[in-house]
């Protein structure tokens, strides 16, 4: 039950860690103070928001499990690269909304949490079932952004502002994949290093056999 409660423990830190970089990454792409020239705002949108989970979500849960820097640095590097390439790929059904809007926004979040998980998963425990719930989380809300923009061009859903409402799913997929990612890479435990030099074990297994040895 303890164990549990943990992995939820874990869970919600890292769900609202992934909640303040989605909403992080908005602030970020509307503040204009954060440009040298104007030109640089057309960019904003599939420049921050990988940067930013990959510093606040990606980089503390990868160095509290103890990974090493290569598995860290891939994943912080894969974060800042697979945002662009996954928002090029559904920004080019915008221009005439289609059906398929849905399947590439879909699979725009199919492949950025595919790649986030695999880099943090492969290898532990469970990795495998931690990266299957990852990508359907990823996969369904990217889905749900490209549903909302395809019935709001249609006139069933309210339109309201193209960039609102690729703001609140952004945050939302950010938090939800927080999340999975926090689920699934729980803390390493510190080692107790042994006295008078000896081997370290695990926190509250001390090795000793109950007293003293006998001595002949």
């Amino acid at each position: 039950m303890s164990s549990m409660r943990k992995v939820a423990r874990w869970a919600v830190r890292w769900g609202l860690l992934g909640l303040v970089s989605g909403v992080l990454s908005c602030g970020m792409a509307d503040s204009s103070m954060l440009y040298v020239v104007r030109e640089q705002k057309t960019y904003d949108h599939i420049v921050w928001p990988g940067l930013v989970f990959a510093l606040i979500v990606i980089l503390p849960i990868s160095r509290l499990a103890r990974d090493g820097w290569p598995r860290t640095a891939a994943a912080l590097i894969a974060s800042c690269g697979v945002y662009p390439v996954a928002w090029h790929i559904a920004a080019s059904t915008t221009r005439h909304p289609g059906a398929y809007m849905v399947a590439a926004f879909a699979f725009s979040g199919f492949l950025g949490s595919l790649v986030l998980a695999s880099l943090l998963f492969f290898g532990r425990p469970g990795w495998v079932r931690a990266t299957r719930t990852t990508v359907v989380v990823g996969t369904a809300i990217g889905g749900l952004m490209g549903g909302h923009l395809l019935a709001a061009t249609k006139g069933l859903a309210s339109y309201g502002s193209v960039k609102l409402i690729l703001g609140l799913y952004m945050v939302l997929w950010q938090a939800a994949v927080g999340t999975s990612l926090g689920r699934g890479v729980l803390p390493r435990p510190n080692k107790t290093a042994a006295p008078n030099g000896g081997p370290a074990t695990p926190p509250g297994d001390s090795g000793a056999s109950g007293g003293p040895p006998s001595v002949s």
